[in-house]
């Protein structure tokens, strides 16, 4: 069982100090034919007239095809879930469980725990990614039911070290990190967030390397800010309106260098190539419409 630390605690904390864990090679991802914006549950789904935003999809297959060639092109092992009718959201399969590398398990296997999804709009995709996953190889397990938890949209692994950064506040519960808890040797280190916007983790943080993060500080409470910079040496600062118009903070960084992020984030690209990344500009503009992105649209596994 892991140490799970205090929401407000910001007592130092370093990610060099936690046990090492391989970075992941395989790459989950579920096909778009479904995608749309049927409901609105996150502030992105709506257009400033307050209606849903409108999704071409013949568009939205076309940059999730693209996005699906970078991947393989950057040697990742990329796995494909078949649609679910009536599933639109089933295409942010980050969602759908918290992969437990084995490294990091307490049963010396690789897990995949279920998701207590918030909404109940998006509680059929679970079992749909769960099935998935155990043919890759994974034990599926379920915490506590009641206690919220969208997998990794607010589960975030560190690159490299068995760390995991959980987010609380929209989609995800500390109880339900209390749970995870039971099930993992790794340090579980809750960051609130604060703003509507930013409703998932992974919104607001993106890992890059074991010293570095991309991040929107004020997306997060004053006390998880403060424990992000005593752990993460490096911290690139997205800029404010691109994290908040773009996702620009949704980015994925594989390997320590490449970062995968939306198109035409020119002011974070900036700061990413004078921190020396190589930045790789894809579009999901469609898909910026129901709220997500690049890493959204993934599931990482080891």
């Amino acid at each position: 069982m892991s140490a799970l630390l205090d929401l407000r605690e910001t007592s130092a904390l370093r990610a060099s100090d936690c046990a090492p864990l391989p970075r992941p090679r395989r790459i989950v991802m579920a096909d778009p034919a479904a995608f749309d914006v049927a409901y609105a549950i996150n502030p992105h789904m709506l257009a400033e007239s307050g209606e849903l935003e409108r999704v071409d999809r013949t568009r939205a297959r076309e940059q999730w095809s693209a996005l699906r060639s970078e991947f393989e092109q950057a040697g990742l092992e990329v796995h494909v879930l078949e649609a679910l009718p009536a599933q639109p959201d089933l295409v942010f399969c980050a969602n759908q469980v918290l992969p437990i590398p084995r490294e990091a398990s307490v049963t010396g296997r690789a897990l995949a725990l279920a998701s207590n999804m918030r909404w109940p709009q998006r509680r059929g995709e679970v079992g749909h990614v769960a099935r998935g996953v155990r043919e890759l190889g994974y034990d599926v397990r379920r915490i506590d039911r009641l206690a919220p938890l969208e997998g990794m949209g607010d589960g975030l692994w560190h690159p490299g070290r068995a760390l995991l950064w959980a987010g609380v506040g929209p989609r995800s519960s500390l109880d339900a990190w209390r749970s995870v808890a039971r099930w993992t040797s790794a340090q579980i280190a809750p960051l609130e967030l604060v703003d509507p916007d930013f409703y998932h983790l992974d919104t607001a943080l993106a890992l890059l390397d074991e010293r570095t993060c991309l991040w929107l500080p004020d997306a997060l409470s004053p006390a998880s800010r403060r424990r992000i910079e005593r752990a993460i040496p490096r911290r690139i600062e997205a800029d404010a309106r691109e994290g908040r118009e773009q996702l620009a903070a949704n980015a994925f960084c594989p390997d320590g260098r490449n970062v995968w992020i939306q198109r035409g984030c020119e002011r974070t690209n900036e700061r990413l190539r004078a921190a020396g990344y190589l930045v790789r500009e894809v579009d999901t503009g469609e898909f910026l419409k129901s709220g997500g992105s690049v890493f959204c649209m993934k599931l990482c596994l080891w």
